[in-house]
């Protein structure tokens, strides 16, 4: 249906759709759907509008204000936005699919998202995104009732593909740039060794908190965290790869004890050692 509002067209399209309890409870769900065609004088400012907006720029361009930080989005990009907190976007004759969703791990998507990478993402050559509108799209054209699991799985592949574009676009900069890449090698090179998070950060000239934040936010784990991992990932190889005992896997793969190694092992793998060892894949 069409509904009026200034600077959208008259060919524009609105879907709106009243979730179940089950996918209110289990799933990502829709709220609101659209296709929209917008002149110049298009502009949404809200307050709230309790869901997440995920805007996909078919034509044209617009403007978005969120945190008091404005974003430029161009043709092929997508818009992700929180909109529980004050925001603002325009239009420069631009045309968008867009929905309306909330739901299972909605708000832990956005902040990793957008943490990561703001809340504009340059789609390339993917065509996921605007596949998956498209397909929610004629559904609702056709007059037929989403089914909400499939639905569901489609906002979650979106929300993965802009993960995955976050991702690379995040790499190539830590390649060219970021001093995490060279601690990331360091840590690689050295995990058998006590490592601190002073001598990690003395490596890029940083204070230990700067670096730990920055790490933090371009890897998704703790520098503490992201040794732990390459250590029990290397015990899991030695442990399945080998007939080494569990103490000296445990030595020589950085823990200063066995029974240290058999603690953080079981904590992070709810198995022990010896469990894993034994277990077939």
């Amino acid at each position: 249906m069409y509904i009026s509002e200034k600077g959208v067209l008259k060919n524009s399209h609105t879907f709106f759709h009243t979730p179940s309890n089950m996918a209110k409870s289990m799933f990502f769900y829709l709220k609101v759907a659209g296709h929209f065609f917008c002149s110049t004088g298009y502009s949404v400012n809200r307050n709230d509008y309790s869901s997440f907006l995920l805007m996909y720029i078919k034509k044209g361009s617009g403007s978005i204000l969120l945190d008091n930080k404005t974003y430029v989005a161009k043709e092929n990009d997508v818009i992700l936005i929180d909109c529980h907190k004050p925001h603002m976007y325009s239009s420069d004759n631009f045309e968008i699919l867009w929905i309306h969703f909330d739901g299972s791990m909605s708000k832990q998507y956005f902040e990793l998202l957008y943490d990561r990478y703001g809340c504009v993402f340059p789609l390339k050559t993917s065509t996921i995104i605007p596949n998956y509108l498209n397909i929610i799209f004629e559904e609702f054209k056709k007059d037929i009732i989403p089914n909400e699991p499939l639905v569901s799985c489609y906002i979650q592949r979106m929300l993965t593909e802009l993960i995955l574009i976050s991702t690379d676009t995040r790499n190539e900069d830590i390649d060219k740039v970021s001093p995490v890449a060279r601690v990331i090698s360091f840590i690689q090179d050295n995990y058998k060794n006590k490592l601190t998070l002073e001598e990690l950060s003395s490596k890029v000239n940083l204070s230990p908190y700067y670096f730990s934040r920055m790490f933090k936010k371009e890897v998704g784990y703790s520098p503490y965290e992201f040794i732990i991992m390459v250590r029990l990932n290397e015990a899991k190889r030695l442990l399945k790869g080998t007939i080494s005992p569990i103490k000296e896997i445990a030595f020589s793969t950085g823990f200063n004890s066995e029974s240290n190694f058999v603690t953080c092992f079981k904590n992070n793998t709810n198995v022990t050692p010896k469990g894993f060892r034994n277990t077939h894949f």
